[in-house]
């Protein structure tokens, strides 16, 4: 017999509770003495016997095949075990969406016909669509309301594949329902008479199972590690693809390997774990691994980076701003992270974006979070657990999320063992002692667009005020530190990554930190905010093509033309103009000394501090 996992969706007053009672009474797992209990106390207050209250505080032995914890009832029929998830509100309908690949096989999507499609039940289909259901079965409920039945379940129906059409959603089926009177529930009734489709319970007995992708990319995702007879037991569920002994793995985002040498099954082993069952290893070398972490193939290794973007649902009851630190649950793992820009928001109406300076609650959103730590995730793979997750703030959840894409790292050898050491002055007491906190104020534009020539004009104005303030200068940095680096893409991303680091060190140690690079490219730009979103400004010294090359004394835009420097910005290699910089000078329609003035007052607003009054 199959089990079928259901989740119910739709507006508070869709009647999806009403529905569930009916159920449970017309297949006859309600007891007489229940029933006529509930049919008299609605006698007594005068309405019409309320399906949904059979809910409230129902309680069923087991071997009458139905169990109701607080949003969950079983419902057993000869042909299936339905589990049924009722989702009141976004919160619910998020977790139960998120605690696992194969938690819900399918949803149930109920429409009221006197309301239509609410703006909850449009929420809720985008979080759907959201956590990769392409199909849903869809119930017009409350057809006893209408004048002519059949014209508004039809109108219904109608507006119904507009909406998911929109979603790329499929309706398995759409059927009519008036729960309150038992019609096309169970058995059909005089109301859906002329209906000739299944019932409700027959098109949720047509569902299939959504099983674990056994085909999919290895994912083991650790759970904990435990030391057992002098060695130690890696405990771990495999979400996709099939783990097996004596295969090698990689442990991210560490980037440490070792081989698989036993897979333990109390008392004996086994040789293999299939897609959603948990799993107990052992491997060959001691490589440093802990809680959070996930294992997988050399070759099909989920994404890294400090970057994510990511769609999300905001469930707080408090909005959430720009600069706010969360905490992400991804997989078993969670970190702090950084809200570094709100992207975009939907309008759950019509599906369209809009700008906004905050998310409210109940709104869902396009957002790029940041870590200081290395996080790794999937982008785009079917029912892995880690393409969705979790934001905690105080340890409340307060939204649901799927990564939309990672800002990568280069996969090499990986530090491990190591732990970062919490400063003993914080970055709050070294602002109040010198006036001003620190920040890293990145300049990218074209070769010879005047980014060195105005972040040494502006070092020496903000000295002269007494702030304590330095320049990287990109040119200078590939004599010492990037030394070793060429001008390939992976030696552009290294440069931009060891001069973010070593500024992001020094911003947290108080200085105006002003960063003169090309960094051509928009993806490297994201990663070194990463390095320290506390205080990060991108600024864009924009300057057309011909006038950086009039201004080019060193003449490589001349040896560039002429195919004696590969790779150069602006003529044989792309830069990537920035599209939405905190600042943007012109230095072609404007001098040094006006460049300067604009970007010292930028500085100075973000940083300094007001003066403290006397009292």
């Amino acid at each position: 017999m199959k089990q079928l996992r259901i989740v119910m969706v739709g507006d508070v007053d869709a009647g999806k509770s009403t529905i569930l009672g009916r159920l449970l009474v017309d297949i006859g797992q309600v007891t007489p003495e229940r029933l006529a209990e509930l049919e008299s106390s609605s006698a007594k207050r005068g309405v019409p016997i309320e399906y949904s209250f059979l809910l409230d505080a129902f309680q069923v032995e087991r071997d009458q095949a139905i169990t109701l914890d607080i949003s969950r009832v079983w419902v057993r029929t000869p042909d299936a075990e339905f589990v049924f998830v009722d989702a009141p509100g976004h919160r619910e309908l998020i977790r139960n969406l998120l605690s696992g690949a194969s938690e819900v096989d399918a949803p149930v999507m109920v429409v009221a016909a006197d309301e239509g499609i609410t703006q909850q039940t449009r929420r809720q289909a985008l979080f759907l669509q959201w956590f990769g259901f392409r199909e849903i079965l869809v119930a017009i409920n409350k057809l006893d309301l209408a004048a002519d039945p059949r014209t508004a379940f039809e109108q219904r129906t109608a507006e119904v594949r507009a909406f998911l059409a929109q979603l790329g959603i499929v309706p398995l089926a759409i059927v009519p329902v008036a729960a309150r009177g038992g019609d096309n529930v169970v058995d059909r009734g005089a109301l859906t008479a002329w209906w000739d489709g299944p019932t409700l319970l027959q098109a949720l007995g047509g569902i299939s199972r959504r099983e674990a992708r056994a085909d999919g990319p290895l994912r083991f995702v650790v759970q904990d590690v435990y030391r057992r007879d002098g060695g130690r037991v890696i405990v771990g569920r495999v979400e996709s693809g099939t783990l097996e002994r004596g295969e090698p793995l990689v442990f991210w985002p560490l980037q440490t390997g070792a081989r698989v040498t036993r897979i333990v099954d109390w008392p004996g082993e086994i040789a293999r774990v299939p897609a959603g069952r948990a799993a107990a290893i052992e491997l060959d070398a001691r490589v440093f691994v802990d809680r959070g972490a996930v294992a997988s193939r050399a070759s099909d290794a989920p994404e890294l980076g400090h970057v994510l973007r990511a769609r999300i649902v905001w469930l707080g009851a408090e909005p959430v701003r720009v600069g706010e630190t969360l905490r992400l649950r991804l997989g078993t793992r969670e970190i702090p992270v950084t809200l570094q820009r709100i992207d975009e928001i939907v309008d759950p109406d019509t599906l369209e974006p809009r700008e906004g300076e905050r998310i409210a609650s109940g709104d869902v959103a396009v957002v790029t979070l940041v870590a200081r730590e290395t996080i790794a995730a999937d982008v785009a793979v079917e029912g892995s657990s880690l393409a969705r997750f979790v934001l905690a703030r105080g340890g409340a959840i307060v939204a649901g999320g799927m990564v939309e894409a990672v800002v990568g790292l280069a996969r090499g050898e990986g530090a491990t063992n190591v732990v970062a050491m919490t400063s003993s002055v914080d970055a709050d007491e070294r602002a109040r002692r010198n006036g001003h906190g620190g920040g890293v104020f990145w300049l990218t534009g074209l070769p010879s667009a005047g980014k060195s020539t105005v972040a040494m004009a502006v070092q020496r104005m903000l000295f002269e005020r007494g702030r304590h303030v330095y320049v990287l200068d990109g040119d200078t940095l590939r004599t010492t530190l990037n030394v070793d680096l060429g001008f390939n893409d992976e030696d552009r991303a290294e440069n931009v990554r060891r001069t973010a680091a070593v500024a992001g060190t020094f911003a947290d140690a108080g200085m105006i930190v002003l960063c003169a690079l090309i960094s051509p490219f928009a993806d490297d730009r994201a990663l070194a905010r990463a390095a320290y979103p506390r205080s990060f400004f991108e600024i864009h010294v924009a300057c057309d093509l011909a006038t950086a090359e009039r201004r080019d004394v060193k003449g490589h835009y001349e040896r560039a033309r002429r195919g004696e420097l590969q790779r150069f910005t602006g003529v044989s290699s792309p830069y990537e103009v920035p599209e939405a910089p905190d600042l943007r000078i012109d230095t072609a329609a404007s001098g040094v000394d006006e460049c300067a003035s604009r970007l010292l007052e930028f500085i100075e607003a973000k940083v300094v501090l007001a003066p403290t009054v006397a009292r």
